[in-house]
């Protein structure tokens, strides 16, 4: 499975370069950010993202309670923020 951020190669409606830099610059800080969270964290959420699974399915192949999915998924969300949010701004 390829990483979040890692299996998009250009930015969707991407046409300058100016546009092509933003994009790549944020990428980065996201994949930066995803390695900042715990192991659990970064797999619910990629497994989400890149995977497009639903909590339910996560916590069917992690072998896993639903609420320990949610939970894990709602923490590493929050980190996420908190750690992009200077991005944001």
């Amino acid at each position: 499975m390829q990483r979040w951020g890692q299996s998009v190669t250009a930015a969707p409606g991407a046409h300058t370069p100016v546009e092509q830099a933003i994009f790549n610059e944020r990428s980065q800080q996201v994949q930066q950010a995803l390695t900042q969270l715990s192991d659990q964290q970064r797999q619910v959420i990629e497994l989400a993202y890149d995977a497009g699974l639903s909590q339910s399915e996560i916590a069917q192949q992690l072998h896993k309670p639903l609420g320990s999915v949610k939970s894990l998924t709602r923490q590493g969300l929050l980190k996420l923020k908190q750690l992009l949010q200077h991005s944001i701004d």
